[in-house]
């Protein structure tokens, strides 16, 4: 299987940078209003915004992707709706943890919560979902203040939900900008590790669930149920990224998302990423990679792999990277280094190479 057949970024990313140019004579009109987008954001998880005061405000939109659909299949078969929590978890966090990206604190969250038919909507599943949500926005210590459910017959498939956000967080101070204008030489490559799939690479999880007959309730070899791991919440690194910044420097942050490993050289400035130390990627990933039977190329580009946020930072910031990690009960680990040379991530214990 390869998931390019399923999701093609080689279509989207061109779709974006066109995005770009187009509304880029677009950019300067809030400052009518004595407004200014950094432009140094663009291209990054979430853009900030400089109205003239102590702090910088930023914002992003993202959507959950296609997980909630594993919790659809699961609640078909066993009527426990408790996995919309997870779904509720999982689809604050898209957004959060890629605000966060640059330095912010998020402090508040809009939901859209898209349906093909208003009938999902019993009690229970209502209930669940929205817990889901809820317990996100209390470890983050935000707001939810306004959503948007909207009845979209025809577009949306009449038993699920198409779910997307927007977050809003400060940068404050305005220091804590963090795109990569800092990264230097010999700057060290920390990860921090993942729940699971998190939520990107799940189409292709999906499409391997369909060749077993007994679908999302196989049995890993540990007697775990695969739909159960899949449905593990996003974690959410909010607080992890807030806490480094007050305590020690750090120059670029990176979730692990789509484009999976690849994503750690989102920052411009052209450097090479060279991975030493790969940790354990763990019986999920080790599952999912067996039955797709799939090269590490495609795993690490695909699916985070057991590494959820990717931090850069002086070899200084070591000792408190892992002090504020152990109190977030996050394990962490020293990836490697970054050098001059060709733009690139290499994953020297697995020889792999991603290009810019």
């Amino acid at each position: 299987m390869e998931y390019h057949k399923i999701v093609d970024y080689s279509k989207l990313d061109p779709f974006k940078k066109i995005a770009l140019e187009k509304f880029s004579s677009s950019l300067g009109r809030p400052e009518k209003l004595g407004f200014r987008i950094l432009k140094e954001t663009l291209g990054e998880s979430a853009i900030a915004i400089d109205f003239g005061g102590e702090f910088y405000i930023a914002f992003n939109v993202e959507g959950l992707g296609t997980k909630n659909i594993i919790a659809e299949e699961m609640y078909k078969k066993t009527g426990n709706a408790k996995y919309f929590e997870n779904i509720g978890i999982d689809t604050v966090a898209m957004s959060t943890n890629d605000l966060s990206s640059i330095g912010a604190e998020p402090f508040v969250y809009g939901d859209i919560i898209s349906s093909g038919s208003s009938d999902w909507f019993t009690e229970e599943k209502t209930r669940a979902l929205l817990e889901g949500y809820k317990k996100a926005a209390e470890e983050l210590g935000i707001a939810i203040p306004c959503g948007e459910t909207p009845t979209l017959q025809g577009i949306v498939y009449p038993e699920t939900l198409d779910l997307a956000g927007a977050a809003v967080g400060a940068i404050r101070p305005k220091e804590n900008l963090t795109v990569g204008q800092r990264l230097k030489e010999g700057d060290v490559i920390f990860g921090f590790e993942s729940s699971g799939i998190h939520s990107n690479g799940v189409s292709l999880a999906r499409k391997i669930a369909e060749g077993f007959p007994e679908g999302f309730f196989t049995e890993l070899p540990s007697g775990k149920i695969f739909g159960e791991e899949l449905l593990k919440p996003t974690r959410l690194y909010s607080g992890l990224v807030a806490g480094l910044l007050k305590k020690t420097e750090i120059h670029y942050f990176s979730p692990i998302t789509g484009h999976g490993w690849k994503k750690i050289m989102r920052a411009k400035l052209p450097f090479s990423y060279e991975i030493d130390f790969v940790p354990e990627k763990g019986e999920l990933f080790s599952f999912l990679q067996e039955k797709a039977k799939i090269p590490d190329f495609e795993a690490y580009y695909t699916w985070n792999m057991g590494l959820g946020y990717a931090a850069i930072a002086p070899k200084e910031s070591s000792e408190e990277i892992f002090k504020q990690c152990k109190k977030f009960r996050l394990r962490a680990w020293e990836l490697g280094r970054i050098k001059k040379g060709e733009k690139k991530v290499e994953i020297k214990p697995k020889k792999i190479v991603f290009l810019d």
